[in-house]
């Protein structure tokens, strides 16, 4: 059943139905699988966006190193110019006259020859230097390039998640629209899912702990690390980076760089990954439960770690 379908039960009013409409209606458990699965689609797109922004961003800090790699190799340069003009202007001044005449000038011989090698030996170095500075620009011309290219696909690539995230946003506030008018409430979720705040936990997880905590009610915005909204991993890298830990905006990376545990090893605070390709992140609160930012329309709140499929767990350092 389609979403043309569903849009007909807005029009439901406090009369009675006809027979087919009340057929056709899905119930509230379909709604909320519906809802279910287009979380579970936007929160990929999300993470790949988050992921991608990432991306974008080491792109750009790539090419501002490149150009500073050049800087040092035109001061080298321009040391060596001032080099071999001093050494020339000196040997003028001592002989008066050019090379040619330092002939004459010099007292034996080997003055002259050692004057000559001193200054080949110079011009070679120069151009040698003047060589790997135009095969340095020409080699870092070549990095910009590509990574002009490789930033320009990467914003391509957010546009096209951005527009995919707003078209599944729309197909969830849909659902949930339908499911409020049809059965009431807009969340399949209830506040007595959330537990009293957690018994001290010393350290720097005490401290992501009790930053959760106090982010519970807050609504899920896609790609937000807070204060006002949250993604899941920005819940975990805002969490975290509160008790003086950064952890990248992103759940796939966050388990990249944790300390992995098996879950006879879980303390308050550990990160919690979920799905086979990893895509949500929750903290965990002890008890079996975790604090998360669960999907789009709903708000930061306390849940089962055992309700998606767990990935692995992690420990922030």
């Amino acid at each position: 059943m389609g979403l043309a379908v569903l849009a007909a039960v807005l029009a439901v009013t406090g009369a009675a139905p006809p027979r087919a409409a009340r057929a056709d209606r899905p119930s509230g458990a379909d709604l909320d699988r519906r809802i279910a699965v287009a979380s579970r689609q936007l929160e990929q797109v999300v993470e790949q966006f988050n992921d991608s922004r990432d991306d974008l961003a080491e792109t750009r800090i790539r090419t501002r190193s490149l150009s500073g790699q050049l800087a040092p190799m035109q001061r080298d340069l321009r040391l060596r110019q001032r080099l071999i003009g001093g050494m020339a202007r000196q040997t003028y001044q001592q002989t008066r006259s050019g090379p040619t005449l330092a002939l004459l000038a010099s007292h034996t011989p080997h003055q002259f020859v050692d004057r000559l090698l001193v200054l080949e030996m110079l011009a070679d170095q120069q151009q040698r230097a003047l060589t790997d500075l135009r095969t340095a620009r020409a080699r870092m011309s070549d990095a910009q390039r590509t990574l002009a290219l490789l930033a320009d696909r990467q914003r391509q690539e957010q546009m096209r998640l951005a527009a995919r995230r707003a078209t599944i946003e729309g197909e969830i506030e849909t659902l949930q629209q339908l499911r409020q008018v049809a059965y009431g409430g807009g969340s399949r979720y209830t506040e007595t899912e959330r537990l009293p705040a957690p018994m001290y936990v010393p350290g720097p997880a005490g401290q992501a702990v009790a930053f959760a905590y106090a982010q519970l009610g807050k609504p899920y915005r896609w790609g937000a690390s807070g204060p006002d909204g949250y993604d899941c991993s920005g819940l975990s890298s805002a969490a975290w980076r509160a008790a003086g830990v950064h952890l990248p905006h992103n759940s796939g990376r966050q388990y990249g760089v944790v300390a992995t545990l098996r879950r006879d090893q879980l303390h308050p605070g550990d990160l919690v990954f979920f799905y086979g390709r990893i895509s949500h992140v929750g903290i965990y609160i002890g008890g079996g439960k975790m604090i998360h930012a669960p999907e789009y329309g709903e708000n930061v709140r306390v849940s089962s770690i055992d309700s998606m499929p767990i990935h692995g767990y992690g420990r922030p350092r």
